[in-house]
């Protein structure tokens, strides 16, 4: 195990929801990191339909105070996640990014949009000023939807594996070393996820069965056993398999009443494992 390793993670606390802030700590600890977090926002419920709107109460005044604190005690960090930022907190995580740069992994998930749209209060010019974000990435983790945004390409209802690959061609072109497309639907019947590396212009693309249903929440998860068990010293692929395996498992535990996001807390043993996760180890009922 790689131990002492400490990641930031910089998102929304919302405090009803299986996502952002309350899924990347239980995940990173699973993975033997240190989880240090500035929340950007507290949310009563996440925004998805289950819930009435949330109350929101925005941090940004709060946040230039707590960083100036560990700044002046010296907290230094491994890792930086980025997520779910809202407008108020763009200026500040560009800034937080910059502070880090030169000694710590810088992984930005574009929390803006699935489906097609926007995610509720987001619109295009969100999408530009975080394209400009982005440049500070090591790795980029957009899904399609995220992808095209920030691009301001339409998205298109069918695609292929050459369409996925010019768009992380182009999404590269932003500025990230790395860029993941996650959960596309780019071979029949198989969610996919594409690796494509800056320098190289090298591309690998990962898939297994897709399971039916859209939950709230996977990507929060994905992106934070990822991030974990890089941390913990595995390659790029094999964190994003890893981190593909935990996510369908907590699919499979969801129960289908359980609308409002995934129960992943009874898979969070497999992320501490020394080896990596088999594919048929996962296979079975829930």
């Amino acid at each position: 195990m790689t131990g002492g390793k400490r990641v930031l993670s910089l998102q929304d606390l919302s405090c009803v929801g299986q996502c952002s802030l309350t899924a990347a700590l239980p995940v990173l600890s699973a993975c033997g990191v240190e989880c240090c977090v500035l929340p950007t926002a507290v949310l009563s419920t996440h925004t998805g339909p289950e819930f009435d709107p949330p109350e929101v109460h925005p941090l940004t005044d709060v946040l230039p105070a707590v960083w100036e604190s560990w700044r002046k005690q010296g907290f230094t960090f491994d890792a930086l996640a980025l997520g779910y930022l809202g407008t108020g907190a763009m200026d500040f995580a560009a800034r937080v990014a910059d502070d880090l740069r030169d000694s710590t992994l810088v992984l930005i998930d574009p929390a803006m949009g699935d489906n097609g749209r926007f995610y509720s209060g987001f619109g295009p010019d969100y999408a530009v000023r975080m394209a400009a974000l982005c440049q500070r990435a090591d790795i980029l983790l957009p899904n399609l939807t995220e992808g095209c945004l920030l691009l301001g390409e339409p998205v298109p209802e069918g695609y292929d594996e050459d369409f996925c690959l010019r768009l992380a061609r182009r999404l590269a072109g932003l500025g990230p070393r790395t860029v993941v497309l996650t959960g596309l639907d780019c071979v029949p019947g198989q969610a996919t996820n594409l690796i494509y590396r800056s320098e190289s212009g090298s591309a690998v693309f990962q898939s297994r069965p897709r399971l039916p249903g859209r939950f709230h929440g996977t990507g929060d998860l994905f992106a934070a056993a990822l991030l974990g068990r890089l941390m913990r010293g595995d390659t790029l692929e094999q964190a994003v398999e890893t981190a593909s395996d935990f996510v369908a498992a907590a699919i499979r535990r969801t129960d289908p009443g359980h609308s409002y996001g995934v129960q992943f807390e009874g898979c969070l043993g497999m992320l501490g494992c020394e080896k990596r996760l088999e594919k048929t180890s996962l296979t079975g009922a829930k």
